[in-house]
């Protein structure tokens, strides 16, 4: 049986680089697929394709969305919007990530052509950012404050829970839109200038055999391409499961469920900074790694924090902080058997060839 057609399709955040990847996948899979991207930065990441519209819109605005929701018409919602975590002002987190989703969610009932939404969350709303998050799974509970103290992963919690809630407008109407989230861990690929952009800056600047902690904490990790591949299998999901009654049996529903997203392929992470080099072309000797204790480090970010915030009164974020040094130093591991069981989903990109398409297109922007 062919797979149920996702258009006309809008993707929220759609000039990101997660959601270039999904939309990459759709064109593949759906070449004349109406697709819409709403952003409020829409020179980046296009694509070339007649059949993908930009739409420069702020989600924290309810007529910007509407405005963009009435053109698009959609069936299929790809929610991936979200501010830079590490650069935005506290007040983003929470206009754009839940008062953005509200307006989504609300624009969609409204519009009446959407069928599924696919939500873009985080793994990190079940981790503290403090303790070893090991082999997590989607029923650990979702943490507020002040047991979770990040006030990225607290708004996309928020947002996650009320997106869950207007499943089926609210568990009652086999009509309504149906919703599902995805919870990806550390996410690299092409056009990633966040995460993976800063790690082949420090490899550039032969600063990758500096690592904090003793390096033995693995790390779960996702290919872009591989979550974008997960976003589709849940798209299709939900949409065959539109007008059908939800099923009873928890380990087959989709909707209003959420799923761990990751590589399957857990790695040291400062061994993903170094492969990471590797590519760049500045690889580093077993014998010439500087390993920096994790209280050291912490020491060092609370120095940073407070010189770049004295000298620029709190507007600029300084490249080393304890937040970046816990993150590094944790075990975060996931288990992804709901989405293996659910969704059918198998990474189709291994790790290390991940690595060598994202360092290559780096380079390859480098040198153009």
């Amino acid at each position: 049986m062919s797979p149920s057609k996702l258009g006309p399709v809008l993707v929220t955040g759609g000039n990101g680089f997660v959601a270039y990847h999904i939309i990459a996948k759709i064109l593949a899979e759906e070449p004349d697929c109406d697709i819409h991207s709403l952003d409020v930065n829409v020179d980046r990441n296009r694509h070339p394709n007649a059949n993908v519209h930009y739409h420069r819109a702020d989600l924290a605005s309810a007529a910007d969305v509407e405005r963009v929701m009435h053109i698009a018409q959609p069936v299929t919602i790809f929610h991936t919007a979200s501010p830079e975590f590490s650069d935005a002002p506290v007040s983003a987190y929470h206009n754009i990530i839940v008062d953005g989703s509200r307006h989504v969610l609300n624009a969609a009932v409204k519009v009446g052509t959407v069928r599924a939404l696919v939500n873009t969350s985080t793994s990190g709303v079940i981790n503290d950012n403090h303790t070893d998050m090991i082999d997590a799974t989607e029923e650990m509970p979702i943490l507020r404050f002040p047991q979770q103290k990040r006030i990225y992963c607290l708004a996309k919690a928020e947002a996650e829970e009320a997106i869950q809630a207007a499943n089926r407008n609210g568990g009652h109407d086999d009509q309504g839109v149906l919703t599902c989230a995805i919870r990806p861990c550390l996410v690299f690929g092409e056009h990633d200038v966040g995460a993976l952009g800063k790690m082949i800056a420090v490899a550039r600047k032969g600063m990758s055999r500096f690592q904090m902690g003793n390096g033995k904490n693995p790390y779960d990790f996702v290919y872009a391409g591989n979550l974008a591949d997960a976003h589709l299998l849940a798209a299709h999901a939900l949409l065959d499961a539109w007008g059908k009654p939800r099923p009873t049996d928890p380990t087959v529903r989709v909707d209003g469920e959420c799923f761990n997203i990751s590589n399957d392929d857990p790695w040291f992470f400062w061994d993903f900074q170094r492969a990471v080099a590797s590519e760049t072309g500045n690889p580093v000797r077993p014998e010439d790694i500087v390993a920096i204790p994790t209280w050291l480090g912490l020491a060092m970010g609370l120095v940073s924090e407070w010189v770049v915030w004295a000298i620029s009164r709190g507007t600029r974020t300084p490249n080393m902080t304890r937040e970046g040094i816990r993150f590094s130093t944790l075990i975060r591991t996931h288990n992804i058997t709901k989405a293996k069981r659910v969704l059918g989903y198998r990474p189709k990109v291994g790790m290390q060839e991940g690595i060598q398409r994202s360092v290559r297109w780096f380079m390859e922007q480098v040198n153009a």
